[in-house]
């Protein structure tokens, strides 16, 4: 990165104030932005200029002389750069009831959702799960480039997620936005923008912080201890830094809040239609109440199969009714009779004995919060060689060791018991004799095997060396190499092994002892090590059983590394002025290379078409590519003091750039700045920007869940049967990458009548084209049924049958994507004894909104528009955050607001109670689409004092204040859904009323 050395702005001294707000709190308007990474021998504090504030504060800052603006590689002198900024500092960083970064961050309105503790409570197989990430704009984590000090970092993931929970937190010193695409200046991901952490290089003294945070519902508890040192050595030529933190959140394993005990979920109306007539009634209908009919916790038969001959003489299992339905076993395998509900569309019923089978709220649920114990250290020295040369070395190393409990071994009727199956009591043999059936189709939450534990562990370690320096008339050059490592363990306890679990069920009797033997040790192989299991009732398997079908001594495990490299050298000055002011120019050039290998597995992951474990299938993958790329970016002022024309300054910037796996691409971008008065200037900008495909895509070797699909070429009374399956995500390594133009306008008021004042709109418009989609499961198989034939090699049958084995997903650039939207934000910066002479302290007002307009996806032709959708696949149509920040000479006081517009569900449903249209699978209709809006409160206050030659603060942090529950937002029909909870936790806070408190010293 080249840094740079902007004056202090010359239209008065106050305009530096609001920047220095922005550093203490969240920063006045989007102005600003234009580089990180200032210079070893630059004493630079503040982030953002912006527009005059009160005038005693500015006095206060004159001794400041440089200004260090984000977002661009060039000097710029006095001047702003077109593409909006935000910025929090460090106070409102602290002020948020977390120990993490980015729970702060994302109170942001143009960041809408993205990963972490509480959105992937139910991932195990990718090993993602306790990721905190970032998405810009709704378009993808992906999209979203995270850089540290304006610098790549290696990713905590294989599809390049870059966890924010490692970087030190301790040493940031504000987080800036920069939204809008920026490919020409950082490189390829920066569709959606940057999320830059810059970090204090020149802290001096000894600074310590503790703090515990817990929810009030007695659960989510959490504690940070860290401490940091700095100092300047060698007569002010070096300086050193040494940063070291440790924290910890607890599990919160079950869900056990009231919005999720209530059986909220969406279900198939089973009056849609009857003897395939239509009644004019919703196809899906929105229901308190629900549970799953099929998959009673001791298991419970849900049908029966003959072997009958088909049409091309096959002998063949068909599945047809039994009374035996509803047949359930309780502790010890005692059975009894479940009664089913009033509405009853299998997997899912309303009524009856729903509490009964409540999966919400019980351990098989899904959990409410994943827990985490991270260690971080940072060290940095520089030395300043002359007077214009400085060198730096930095290391930086996090380990992160998370667990989840994801799910229980769900079966919603997959489990056939043949006639002579040994755990059958007679009775049952009975009836089935009777009724000519041959096996028995049982759905089971398997009480026996623990909950799924997944346990990902991530060590990632920094190593940075570089110079800087300055030459000629106000030129400055910078070079860095860097080096990464994100060693990555994955482990998943208690997942069933499917060959284990077939040959376990088919459970007889050993007619030479009367025990109780797997089929395949007495007629195969006696030496197999097989233990029968018994899917019916609790406390009914011996532990060798349970041990034999979660792996018989294995677990799915994967290490594997990725290694990130990266070379930069680039220089930047004024070759020149025009009548208007000094044209700046930045230039340098890069290289890039990711990796990722070194990975070994479990053995049973490497079997079948998907690995041989029920879900997941741990698989290392192996591949990497290189990134060659030079860069040129400059500002040009055009105009200056002129009637309705104060100052125009046009920018721009190219970046060629070389991929090894795609060859060549170009990116560009131009801007515009036109201040017309002092009070108000417009800004513009137009970009051509890439995202090249991550190592995920590339070269993935099979990780995946096991969605619930439904399979057209079995059927059971005339419908699809549901099933769940593997569904392995395989790289392509003959992907592209996606293109995107992007242009915004807006502009930024600062009344000279109101000092303190600013606001400012802007519009954006993302346009990206071959985009790189992967097609879900369902659309895959529905493709093959429907006669594409390209998806049908993807699908792996079981031999002989039509029954779905396995379905690998693979990435194309086959999709397009339109976003668009509006940023609004305001902020007012006063003393009140300007008002009233009385009051002292400072007060600053902040409100900040986005407007989601489109987010539009389309894929062959057919368009899907999330804006508006209030659930995990859209943003919401407003996301709005205001506070309220108070100071006085040793305290402090905040509140604020964020909130989210009402939703819906889904664009395209129809919402009815009579005369239903027909429903498709776009358009269907339902008796219910809307998602409530939302408000959650927040509240910090702190008080300082010095006690002796330190100083020490106090503080208490409280989110959700309230204690507002989410909105419901319910899940799909069938699959798993009833062990879903029905909120959406990126959007909305789900953990309830959290407090924070703790100390900070100083010395």
């Amino acid at each position: 990165m080249v840094p740079v050395n902007s004056k202090l702005l010359k239209q008065g001294g106050g305009s530096l104030v609001a920047g220095l707000l922005g550093v203490a709190s969240l920063s006045v308007p989007q102005s600003a932005l234009a580089q990180s990474a200032p210079a070893e021998s630059e004493a630079v504090e503040v982030a953002q200029a912006a527009a005059p504030a009160a005038a005693t504060a500015a006095e206060s800052t004159a001794a400041i002389e440089e200004v260090v603006i984000t977002g661009t590689r060039v000097v710029r002198d006095g001047y702003q750069a077109p593409t909006p900024v935000s910025v929090i500092g460090v106070e409102q960083m602290q002020s948020f009831a977390s120990p993490n970064i980015a729970d702060a961050v994302r109170t942001l309105p143009a960041i809408s959702s993205g990963s972490s503790p509480t959105t992937s409570v139910s991932t195990a197989s990718t090993g993602n799960s306790n990721i905190n990430a970032l998405n810009l704009r709704s378009l993808g984590e992906n999209r979203t480039l995270v850089l540290v000090d304006g610098q790549r970092s290696v990713a905590s993931s294989l599809s390049g997620l870059v966890d924010v929970n490692l970087i030190p937190q301790d040493l940031v010193q504000r987080v800036e936005v920069v939204t809008g695409g920026a490919s020409a200046q950082y490189g390829s991901d920066a569709l959606g923008g940057v999320v830059n952490f810059v970090l204090d290089k020149k802290f001096t003294g000894l600074k310590t912080n503790t703090q515990y945070g817990a929810t009030t519902h007695g659960d989510g508890d959490n504690a940070l201890a860290s401490l940091t040192y700095g100092t300047p050595f060698g007569e002010g030529r070096g300086h050193f830094i040494f940063s070291g933190s440790y924290r910890w959140q607890d599990v919160i394993p079950v869900n056990t809040r009231d919005w999720n005990l209530e059986g909220w979920q969406f279900m198939n109306n089973p009056t849609y239609s009857v003897g395939g007539v239509l009644t004019g009634q919703p196809q899906r209908l929105l229901l308190d109440r629900v549970s799953c009919s099929t998959c009673i916790a001791g298991g419970i038969i849900v049908g029966g199969q003959q072997w009958q001959t088909n049409a091309q003489g096959n002998r063949v299992r068909v599945n047809v009714p039994t009374s035996l339905r509803g047949t359930a076993w309780g502790q010890g395998g005692t059975p009894y009779q479940f009664e089913f509900g009033d509405l009853v569309s299998d997997p899912d019923m309303r009524g009856g004995d729903w509490q009964s089978t409540q999966v919400r709220g019980s351990p098989a649920g899904t959990s409410l919060s994943g827990g985490s114990r991270t260690a971080s250290l940072f060290t940095r020295g520089s030395w300043a060689l002359t007077d214009s040369i400085n060198v730096f070395a930095q290391a930086a190393y996090a380990r992160d060791k998370n667990r989840n409990y994801s799910f229980s071994t769900e079966d919603t009727g997959g489990i056939t018991l043949a006639r002579d199956n040994a755990f059958l009591s007679d009775e049952i043999k009975s009836v089935m004799a009777a009724q000519s059936l041959d096996f028995i189709r049982i759905g089971s939450q398997h009480p026996d095997i623990p909950i799924t534990q997944p346990t990902n562990t991530r060590e990632v370690t920094r190593l940075v060396l570089g110079a800087d320096g300055k030459f000629g008339d106000g030129w400055s050059w910078d070079a860095y190499y860097q080096h990464g490592i994100s060693k990555l363990e994955n482990v998943a306890k208690y997942i069933t092994a499917n060959a284990n679990m077939t040959r376990a069920y088919d459970a007889v009797i050993n007619p030479a002892n009367g025990a109780i033997v797997c089929r395949s040790t007495r007629d195969v192989d006696p030496n197999n090590g097989c233990k029968p299991y018994n899917p019916m009732g609790f406390g009914v398997n011996t532990q060798q059983a349970i041990d034999y079908v979660t792996g018989d001594g294995q677990q799915m495990w994967r290490e594997q590394q990725l290694t990130q490299n990266v070379a930069a050298f680039a220089v930047s000055g004024s070759p020149f002025s025009t009548w208007a002011g000094d044209v700046s120019v930045a230039t340098g050039i890069e290289w890039r290379q990711e990796e990722v290998g070194k990975g070994k597995n479990d053995a049973i992951s490497n079997t079948g078409p998907a690995g041989g474990w029920w879900v997941g299938g741990y698989r290392p993958s192996k591949g990497g590519y290189t990134v060659r790329e030079a860069f040129v970016e400059t500002v040009v002022p055009v105009l200056k003091d002129l009637p309705l024309f104060q100052y125009v300054d046009l920018s721009g910037a190219v970046r060629a750039t070389d991929y090894s796996t795609s060859g060549n691409v170009e990116t560009w971008k131009v801007g515009l700045n036109w201040t017309l008065i002092d009070d108000l200037r417009f800004r513009g900008s137009l970009s051509h920007d890439i995202r090249a495909p991550n190592l995920e895509e590339l070269y993935s070797n099979g990780s995946g869940g096991a969605p619930a699909i439904t399979n057209p070429w079995i059927l059971d009374n005339g419908a699809p049967i549901t099933e769940s399956i593997s569904s392995p995500r395989i790289g392509n390594p003959e992907l592209t990458p996606e293109i995107a133009d992007s242009y915004g306008l807006g502009f930024v008021l600062s009344p000279r009548f109101l000092p303190g004042f600013n606001f400012s709109v802007d519009y954006w418009h993302i346009d990206i084209e071959d985009s790189i989609g992967l097609p879900t499961t369902q659309d895959i198989i529905n493709g093959c049924f429907n006669g594409q034939t390209d998806f049908c090699s993807a699908i792996s049958f079981a031999d002989g049958s039509r029954n779905i084995l396995a379905v690998n997903r693979t990435p194309f650039n086959y999709t397009s994507q339109v976003a668009s939207g509006i940023d609004l934000e305001a902020s007012y910066v006063f003393d009140p004894s300007a008002i009233i002479a009385s009051i002292p302290g400072t007060v600053q007002l902040r409100a900040m909104a986005t407007n989601y307009r489109k987010n539009a996806t389309t894929i062959n032709g057919v368009v899907n528009d999330t804006a508006g959708e209030n659930t995990s696949v859209g943003p919401p149509n407003w996301k709005w955050n205001a506070s309220v920040n108070y100071s006085l000479e040793n305290i402090r006081a905040s509140v604020m607001a964020r909130g989210i517009s009402a939703g819906v569900y889904d664009n395209d449903w129809i919402v009815c109670s009579s005369n239903c249209p027909a429903s498709d699978p776009k358009f269907v209709t339902v008796s219910d689409n809307r998602i409530p809006s939302a408000i959650f409160w927040d509240t910090s206050f702190t008080y300082g004092f010095d006690y002796g030659s330190s100083k020490i603060e106090a503080y208490l942090n409280m989110r959700n204040v309230f204690d507002r529950d989410p909105p419901i937002v319910a899940a799909a029909p069938g699959g798993f859904s009833y062990t879903i909870a029905p909120a959406n936790a990126q959007l909305y806070d789900v953990l309830g009323r959290t407090f924070t408190v703790g100390f900070r010293t100083s010395f």
